[in-house]
């Protein structure tokens, strides 16, 4: 058995806590009820958090609704006490992204996924043992289970603030859970399934692409041809309802599928009620506020007429939009790479153009703030990447996906021809002749509003995986290769350099995993030439779960790199973070800014974020700062009753403010 320190207290009671009172016993108790929030982890540039997915580590696709791929905890920092450990799935398939639960009553979590495969499989892995409590196949565990599609639909999930695991797959909503209650050694058991009605897709052949949570706590969907549809948490299988619908596609059960806009990602989403939604043609912001969808806004993005490479899932750009910009006074933007052979990166102003802004060329769409080629500082004329861009603050990370001399397989009609490409090209990203090679980081300054590339590193190769970033860490991490070994890429955040590498296991892939081969066109000859494939990332995500450890699906399986220990962000930094963010929500609470949140949850959200800078404080021996903190807290609860009572209550606020100010 593995034997790991306990990881600093801080990790687990500051960063992701929900109290409404400090846990070291002493210092203000707010009289508030704040007991239905979040509390945002004490860690710079970090978003807003949502009360729709709960105290969660790594909630859904890309971490929770900015879809930033970026965390404030750490991972491993140092290869060599940094261990591997794989996990064999019973069935053949990729689990595209972990996404973990709160903690139990006991402390524990687990880590849901689903499987892309023949099996349209639930796993469930115990975070403390990393071994499978359960292995949910519907054909086997349902008396009549719902007809399932190959590709992408189901790949984006979430968490939510009630700890059940959702996924969108074909056309309908599936909730799993415990099957007993608070147990989480307890077998899956389906919840609810909605299945939805034809109206909310664009033709029979429409399937679901993405999901998101709102901050109201809804959930929205992108469909795969263009449509956006949101339901309730709570909404009865039975009696739907109304179900709010927009399409990027006019009139689309009735235009040629050719000429429709593709979705091929999933969606992001603001605080404000932003739901962002990329096609293959542009960038889209639909506004949610609570009963209705309207679009805010379009703008298109460059293009090639084909795709440059074989790795891509679909036409146009292959990014999930990342949003950029977490304070209320930050420059906002939503972040894609586009489809151009030679891509750029490409930033939106998510809000309001400002009004003194010119488009960045004559013809350019004035909503464009950055386009900015990504070459990998090699001098390319082609380089593309499948991968939504990891953010953090205004740093944007993007890896390359391009393969040298591709297999294209022979043109096929058959269904499965696309998804035969695809696996094919990212088997041969374990080749190390063809493997693609690149990760660059590109900066938006708001002094000249202008991006511009801080750091490129050519050497590594991260072939098809997601990236991540740990602001704890201050590294990149992605699931690399080294001469076809497969294994943890860890690059410093701030220069680029290789700092952490973590050889997986050999990638052999036990037992039948013909059947994949037999179903799938070319996939049994990429076989023939790397067959230890099962550490490859295939399009699965890296993401940083609890107590330092990154989680990486793989083909058929599941691997975690496991540090000796990981060490949260300073005492100091933690609670220097918490009075900004303080600060911030403040501001918020007087902005005449649409917003999903109102004023009074402004001014409680502030509340927390002091009582988690509290805590902090007092235990890191900042008695000063937890001084200020608790008075104003107390301005708060007094800010927060008169609110109530219909009374002012800017005195208050302010008061609280002068208190955090000098900090």
């Amino acid at each position: 058995m593995l034997v790991r320190p306990l990881l600093p207290l801080l990790i687990l009671t500051t960063a992701f806590g929900c109290s409404s009172s400090n846990s070291s016993g002493s210092g203000y108790t707010p009289t508030t009820d704040t007991s239905d929030l979040c509390t945002t982890p004490l860690a710079p540039n970090e978003p807003l958090c949502s009360t729709a997915f709960g105290d969660t580590a790594w909630a859904g696709s890309h971490r929770a609704s900015y879809a930033q791929g970026s965390s404030p905890l750490p991972g491993p920092v140092d290869g060599e006490t940094t261990t591997s450990e794989h996990l064999v799935l019973p069935g053949a398939g990729v689990p595209v992204i972990a996404s973990f639960s709160a903690p139990y009553e006991d402390g524990g979590r687990v880590a849901w996924s689903t499987v892309t495969g023949l099996d349209a499989a639930i796993v469930k892995v115990d975070h403390e043992t990393f071994e499978i409590i359960d292995w949910y196949v519907p054909r086997e565990r349902e008396d009549d289970p719902p007809t399932f599609t190959l590709g992408l639909s189901g790949a984006y999930t979430a968490v939510d603030a009630q700890n059940r695991f959702i996924a969108g797959r074909t056309r309908f909503v599936s909730f799993f859970g415990d099957s007993v209650e608070g147990d989480r050694s307890s077998p899956i058991e389906l919840k609810k399934r909605i299945f939805m009605p034809d109206e909310v897709f664009c033709n029979e052949d429409d399937v679901i692409a993405g999901m998101s949570l709102t901050y109201d706590g809804h959930l929205a969907f992108a469909t795969e041809l263009g449509n956006l549809f949101v339901i309730s948490p709570d909404a009865d299988p039975d009696n739907l309802g109304d179900v709010p619908v927009v399409s990027t596609n006019e009139n689309c059960a009735t235009v040629d599928e050719a000429d429709l806009e593709i979705v091929s990602n999933s969606v992001a989403v603001d605080e404000n009620g932003g739901i962002y939604l990329l096609t293959s043609a542009a960038m889209y912001r639909f506004d949610w506020d609570g009963s209705t969808l309207t679009q805010a806004w379009r703008a298109a993005y460059e293009s090639a007429e084909e795709a440059p490479s074989p790795i891509r899932l679909g036409p146009g750009s292959g990014s999930t939009p990342s949003l950029m910009g977490t304070n209320a006074a930050d420059d906002r933007f939503v972040v894609i790479t586009d489809g151009q052979a030679l891509m750029n990166l490409v930033l939106f102003w998510r809000d309001a153009v400002p009004d003194d802004w010119e488009p960045i060329a004559p013809g350019k769409d004035p909503r464009i703030a950055c386009e900015i080629p990504v070459d990998f500082g090699t001098g390319a004329t082609v380089a593309i990447s499948e991968q939504s861009v990891a953010v953090r603050g205004y740093a944007a990370v993007v890896v390359n996906d391009l393969l040298t001399d591709p297999t294209i397989n022979p043109p096929t009609m058959l269904a499965l021809g696309a998804i035969a490409q695809n696996l094919v090209s990212a088997l041969e990203g374990g080749i190390p002749e063809k493997a693609p090679f690149g990760l660059e980081r590109i900066d938006w300054d708001p002094e000249t509003r202008t991006c511009s590339t801080t750091w490129a590193n050519s050497e590594i190769s991260v072939p098809n995986g997601i990236p991540s970033i740990s602001q704890a860490s201050g590294l990149v991490y992605g699931a690399g290769q080294r001469e076809g070994q497969w294994g943890l890429e860890g690059l410093d955040f701030a220069t680029g350099e290789s700092r952490v590498w973590v050889e997986a296991g050999p990638g052999t892939c036990p037992g039948d995993s013909t059947g994949i081969a037999a179903a799938l066109p070319g996939v049994s000859d990429v076989l023939e030439l790397v067959p230890d494939s099962c550490e490859n990332s295939v399009y699965a995500a890296t993401t940083v779960g609890p107590d330092g450890m990154v989680y990486q699906g793989t083909l058929n399986g599941m691997t975690r790199y496991v540090p000796d220990a990981a060490e949260a962000l300073s005492a100091s930094s933690q609670a220097a973070t918490g009075i900004d963010q303080a600060l911030d929500l403040l501001a918020r609470s007087e902005s005449d800014a649409p917003s999903s949140i109102s004023e009074r949850d402004y001014l409680r959200r502030a509340l927390v974020q002091l009582v988690a800078t509290q805590a902090v404080a007092l235990d890191g021996g900042l008695g000063d700062i937890a001084t200020l903190a608790a008075i104003a807290m107390e301005s708060l609860d007094a800010a927060v009753a008169a609110l109530d009572a219909g009374e002012p209550h800017d005195v208050h606020v302010q008061a609280a403010r002068d208190a955090l100010s000098p900090l």
